[in-house]
């Protein structure tokens, strides 16, 4: 019996995840290409997840032993992502040194509480953006949780485990739209 699906909206594939400073232009579509500006994080060892949180909380009166509804109080968005290539550049971005520091032998010494930057990240389908890829645009994000750095015996690979908190833009952004913290361009198709 067939499920009445379609086949071609089953999507494969990790993806691919960018990173560039805050206050770096946006793009609008799903279909341009990312200026230089927008460095690739890279291999990852599970692709790039991505998690959204809604809290509602009941509204209560005496006069019922029901709720009368339930108003949403919270709601978070996060990327987590276990990167693969073993950086400096990647060590950074993990410790809230921002998307410029660079893959040099410098020393690296995480910022001071306070100091973490805040990056922009984009989750491209294809590696090659069309009118067939869809984005994802995370308007500001910073490495929140446990960074984890598993160091494993061989086959299995040091990897760089993150989790990164995005939010409603700032006045440094700029986000076309600023009431949210991330965007969705789908492809002509409709996929997400």
């Amino acid at each position: 019996m067939a499920a009445g699906g379609t086949p071609s909206n089953v999507d494969l594939g990790p993806g691919r995840l960018y990173v560039a400073p805050l206050g770096t232009a946006e793009p609008v579509n799903c279909s341009a290409a990312l200026p230089s500006a927008w460095i690739p994080i890279g291999y990852t060892e599970d692709g790039t997840e991505f998690q959204f949180e809604v809290t509602r909380e009941a509204v209560e009166v005496a006069e019922e032993v029901d709720p009368i509804g339930y108003e949403m109080t919270r709601r978070t968005s996060r990327l987590v992502v276990n990167m693969a290539e073993m950086t400096a550049r990647r060590l950074g971005l993990a410790l809230g040194a921002g998307a410029s520091r660079g893959d040099t032998a410098a020393k690296f010494t995480p910022p001071k509480p306070g100091d973490d930057l805040a990056v922009v990240l984009v989750w491209d389908r294809d590696e090659v953006p069309s009118a067939n890829n869809v984005r994802w645009v995370f308007h500001e994000a910073k490495p929140s949780g446990s960074v984890n750095i598993a160091n494993r015996k061989a086959p299995k690979k040091r990897t760089i485990a993150t989790t990164f908190e995005c939010y409603i833009p700032g006045t440094t952004s700029v986000a076309v739209d600023k009431s949210a913290s991330f965007d969705v361009y789908p492809n002509a198709s409709g996929q997400v």
